[in-house]
C-alpha cells in the first residue's frame, strides 16, 4: 500500500512539472534541470523532506525507461544514411577525444579502470532533445548542416549506449547465455527489431480499424511495443536503458510519419507530463549538496570533470567539423552544441549508480555537469551563430 509520504512526493513532483515550465518559459534553463535542483533541495542531501522509497524508485525507473524511449523515438535513422561518411567521422572524433579525456581525469584521481571507462562513456553521450530545440531556434544554420550535426550527435548517443551494454555485461554478467552467443543473439535481435517493427507499425497505424477508435488504440499499441521489447531484452540479459531506447528507435519511423504527429504529441505528453519529471527529481535527490561547504579534492574532481567535458567536446567538435569541410563557424557551432548533457547522460549515470558502479562524488559531478551544460550549450551556440563565417 502506498503511504501518504509517497503520495505527497508524487504530488510535489507533478506540481513542479506543471509550474516550473511556466516560471522558466522565458529563460534558457530547461525545466528538467530545475526539477533536478528541486530534487536536490528537497532530497536527503538538502532539506530531507523526501526519501526515495520503493514506489518512488519504481516511478523513477519508469521515467528513465520513457526518457530513453523518447530518445529513441526522436532518432531518425533515415537521416544518418544520407551523408553517413561525414556523420561517422564527426561522431567518432567527437566521441573518442572526450572519452579519452574522461578516462584520464578519473584515473588521475585514483579510480579503477572500470569506473574511469564508464565516465569516458558518459562523456560520449549528450542530449538530443535539447540539441534539436537549439538547432530549431537557430535560424542562421542551414537545414543540411543542422541535419549533419543532429545525426552526428545521435550516432554518438548510440555508441555510448552500446559501450554501456558492454560494460554491464563484462562487469557483472546479467545474461544466461555465454557472452559470444549473447552478442550474436543481441545483434540479430536488434537487426530484426529495426527491420520489421517499423514495417508492422506503419501498416497498423495507418489501418482503418486503428483510426475508428481514435488515438487511444494506437497509443496502446505503442505502449505494448515498449513493454514487449523491454520484456524480451530483459529476458535476454540486456539492460532496460538500452531496451527502452531500441523500442523507441524501432517505432521512430512510424511515429515520425507525418500523420502520426498527434500520436507523437500524446506520447510526449504522457512521458514528460508524468514519468520523466519524476525520474529527474529522483536523480536530483542523489546530488550531495554538502560537497560545496568547503573546497577540497572532491570539488577539484568535480571541476576537472566539468571543464574536461566542456573543453574536450568543443575542441573535438571543431576539429571534426573542419575535417568534413564545415566552415569555421559551423565547426565551432557543432563543438559548442555537443557539450549539452542531459537525457542519455543522466540515464546512464542513474543506471550506473543503481548498479554500484559510481560513487556519490562522481554522480554529483555528472548531475552538476548536466545542469551547467544544458544552460551553457544553447547560449554558446546562439552567440557563435551571430558571427560571420
Amino acid at each position: 500500500m502506498i503511504n501518504e509520504g509517497t503520495l505527497l512526493t508524487l504530488l510535489l513532483v507533478l506540481i513542479l512539472g506543471l509550474v516550473i515550465p511556466e516560471l522558466f518559459k522565458r529563460s534558457r534553463i530547461p525545466f528538467l534541470s530545475v526539477i533536478i535542483l528541486a530534487g536536490a533541495l528537497f532530497g536527503p542531501y538538502g532539506l530531507n523532506y523526501v526519501q526515495a522509497d520503493e514506489t518512488i524508485s519504481f516511478f523513477g525507473f519508469l521515467g528513465m525507461a520513457f526518457l530513453m524511449f523518447m530518445a529513441g523515438l526522436e532518432t531518425d535513422i533515415s537521416q544518418i544514411y544520407k551523408e553517413k561518411k561525414k556523420i561517422f567521422i564527426m561522431a567518432a572524433i567527437n566521441s573518442v577525444i572526450p572519452f579519452l579525456v574522461g578516462v584520464s581525469i578519473v584515473r588521475l584521481f585514483g579510480y579503477d579502470w572500470l569506473t574511469s571507462i564508464l565516465i569516458g562513456v558518459i562523456f560520449i553521450s549528450s542530449s538530443v532533445a535539447i540539441i534539436v530545440s537549439s538547432l530549431k531556434e537557430n535560424k542562421s544554420i542551414s537545414k543540411d548542416v543542422s541535419r549533419l550535426i543532429l545525426s552526428s550527435v545521435m550516432v554518438a548517443d548510440i555508441l555510448s549506449l552500446v559501450a554501456l551494454g558492454l560494460i554491464f555485461q563484462t562487469s557483472s554478467k546479467i545474461t544466461f547465455l555465454p557472452l559470444p552467443l549473447y552478442f550474436i543473439v543481441l545483434v540479430l535481435s536488434i537487426f530484426l527489431l529495426l527491420k520489421y517493427i517499423p514495417i508492422i507499425s506503419k501498416n497498423l497505424i495507418k489501418k482503418r480499424f486503428f483510426y475508428d477508435y481514435g488515438y487511444e488504440r494506437r497509443l496502446r499499441f505503442v505502449i505494448i511495443v515498449l513493454v514487449a521489447v523491454l520484456a524480451y531484452f530483459s529476458f535476454l540479459g540486456t539492460h532496460p536503458i538500452i531496451a527502452s531506447f531500441l523500442a523507441g528507435l524501432s517505432l521512430s519511423g512510424a511515429i515520425i510519419y507525418e500523420k502520426s504527429e498527434i500520436l507523437k504529441s500524446k506520447i510526449h505528453a504522457i512521458s514528460y507530463g508524468l514519468f520523466i519529471p519524476i525520474f529527474f527529481f529522483v536523480v536530483g535527490m542523489d546530488l550531495d549538496l554538502s560537497s560545496f561547504k568547503s573546497f577540497d579534492i572532491k570539488n577539484l574532481l568535480m571541476l576537472s570533470i566539468i571543464l574536461g567535458l566542456i573543453l574536450s567536446k568543443i575542441f573535438s567538435g571543431y576539429i571534426a567539423g573542419r575535417l568534413v569541410k564545415l566552415s569555421k563557424k559551423n565547426s565551432a557551432l557543432f563543438g559548442s552544441i555537443s557539450i549539452t548533457q542531459l537525457t542519455t547522460t543522466l540515464a546512464v549515470t542513474y543506471t550506473a549508480s543503481a548498479g554500484g558502479l559510481l560513487d556519490s562524488i562522481l554522480v554529483s559531478s555528472i548531475i552538476i555537469l548536466a545542469i551547467i551544460t544544458t544552460i551553457l550549450g544553447p547560449i554558446l551556440s546562439s552567440y557563435i551563430s551571430k558571427f560571420n563565417n
